[in-house]
């Protein structure tokens, strides 16, 4: 296949767009969407398929309703370096416009791909960060003239789980910012001297400093991209706000960090949007964190670390918004130190049950010698917090918290339960010791949570927990405002606390 139109048609001397590499490479499944403000609006559809982008251009944009066939007219083949492009195409050139990365993913043909374009049908699932599902191309036979219509096609959603029968908004009105910068079209469009680069290749074409890029922050040392992108819907928290308010916690959050492996949320168009875990280390993460090579059940994969503030706003720069640890550091990976227990109400539980439930298991706790501490999750519930000497490994920690824990159920069964059925849910609260399995994570003490009201997860006495609203009653906006008024660490000797969980302890648990 070849780009020899592609090229045909633009100068690349004037536009931003990438010439592509006629380099061999190995065989791959891309998929994108770039949302195209050109003399009129579409959506233009860019499958992989031999070392280039099979494109349509799609006007009113894909739809999750089978029943809506949606006109896609098929375009010349574009470079692979195309499907990270994200900029403004200047006037008078081809396509001129203002181009946004609507979607990306992967896709994944039922069948022979190229048998599917020649014949006219080319069936396919996609996997996107907006798109999901199977999806459809078949080519128009005749158009309304009567004539052949060879580059018209129709897309077509199939009848599945993510199918939609038209309700409420499409997903191009819901979802309308870009995956890659978080922006809208009129956001790149006032940014028009500047030409975003392909995370697949350089352009090969001067890249020019733009006065948004001039005034881009920097916090801790790391330049913060679109800073007055708001993050936080409801609280009006921008990212800026959100990376100074980890370079000022950085004293406190980073001892909770220090060396454990991360799972990641990542929310491109903010809290309240669809957001995604992020478990293995990337091309995307930032230089300041640390990578980590683990044994998994079949392979070993890298995981990432934070330990500097640096590696903090890094990740806020990447658009991350909760940080959950595991219950392990990477230089002692087997043998845990600390547990958790994860109280998480039920429909119709109220906050001061929560906050007894605490209480009854911290008075379990300190009955086999063991100190403990509580936060709120950010959610609806509280964390109860083990902390230990590194000695036991990652099954008798399970073992403990669940003997710890149906020892509870079994004592309270109309309050307690740790099976996760939605059935059995409401009134009671779940105790879930399945944190403590190993790979399992937790959200971080200060960690914020993907939610518009920006709640954080809080370490709290355990004399104001009962005074508390609710699980995400601290907020952002408040962290730093309780740590100066009450003075004290709420959990001021954690670090100091001794304790290691023995055999007898672990007996102990098991006759309860």
């Amino acid at each position: 296949m070849s780009l020899r139109e592609y090229r045909r048609k633009r100068d690349f001397r004037a536009t931003p767009e990438p010439a592509g590499d006629d380099t061999p490479r190995a065989e791959g499944w891309s998929y994108v969407i770039q949302k195209h403000a050109a003399t009129r609006l579409h959506y233009d559809f860019r499958l992989e398929l031999d070392g280039v982008l099979k494109s349509w251009a799609v006007p009113k944009g894909p739809t999750f309703d089978p029943s809506d066939k949606r006109l896609a007219v098929e375009t010349e083949d574009h470079p692979i370096e195309y499907g990270g492009f994200e900029g403004v195409i200047p006037e008078g050139e081809y396509g001129g416009g203002t181009v946004l990365l609507w979607d990306r993913g992967t896709w994944e043909p039922r069948d022979d791909p190229r048998r599917g374009l020649l014949e006219g049908k080319l069936v396919f699932t996609l996997h996107g960060e907006k798109l999901r599902g199977g999806w459809a191309l078949v080519r128009l036979r005749r158009g309304r003239d009567g004539r052949a219509k060879q580059r018209e096609w129709l897309l077509v959603k199939e009848k599945d789980g993510a199918s939609i029968r038209r309700a409420g908004q499409e997903v191009t009105m819901a979802r309308p910012l870009s995956v890659d910068s978080g922006r809208d079209l009129e956001q790149i469009a006032r940014d028009r001297d500047r030409t975003w680069t392909s995370a697949r290749a350089e352009r090969g074409v001067p890249r020019r400093a733009s006065r948004r890029e001039a005034d881009a922050a920097s916090v801790a040392g790391v330049r913060l991209t679109h800073p007055e992108r708001v993050v936080f819907a409801r609280s009006g928290q921008t990212k800026e706000d959100v990376a100074r308010y980890y370079e000022r916690i950085a004293p406190r959050i980073l001892p909770h960090l220090e060396g454990r492996p991360l799972t990641l949320v990542r929310c491109p168009e903010g809290a309240g949007r669809e957001c995604f875990f992020v478990k293995h280390a990337g091309a995307w993460a930032p230089r300041a964190l640390r990578r980590v090579s683990i044994q998994e059940k079949t392979k070993r994969a890298d995981y990432l670390t934070v330990d500097s503030v640096e590696g903090l706003v890094g990740l806020v720069q990447m658009n991350v918004l909760e940080l959950h640890t595991w219950n392990a550091r990477a230089d002692d990976l087997e043998r845990p130190d600390r547990i958790v227990f994860d109280l998480d109400p039920g429909p119709g539980v109220a906050w001061a049950r929560v906050a007894a439930a605490a209480a009854i298991l911290r008075e379990r706790l300190e009955r086999m010698g063991l100190a403990s501490f509580v936060k709120t999750t950010g959610g609806k519930g509280a964390h109860v917090v083990v902390p230990l000497r590194p000695r036991a490994g990652w099954a008798e920690c399970l073992e403990f918290s669940r003997a710890v824990s149906e020892g509870l159920e079994r004592e309270q069964p109309d309050a307690f339960l740790t099976a996760m059925a939605k059935a059995k849910r409401p009134g009671r609260i779940l105790i879930d010791y399945a944190r403590n399995h190993r790979g399992s994570t937790s959200v971080s003490a200060f960690s914020t949570r993907s939610r518009p009201t920006a709640p954080v997860s809080m370490p709290v006495s355990w004399d104001e927990l009962p005074a508390l609203a609710g699980g995400g009653a601290v907020v952002l906006a408040d962290v730093e405002r309780r740590l100066r008024d009450r003075g004290e660490d709420p959990w001021a000797g954690y670090e100091a606390v001794r304790q290691s969980l023995t055999a007898a302890r672990l007996k102990k648990a098991q006759g309860l």
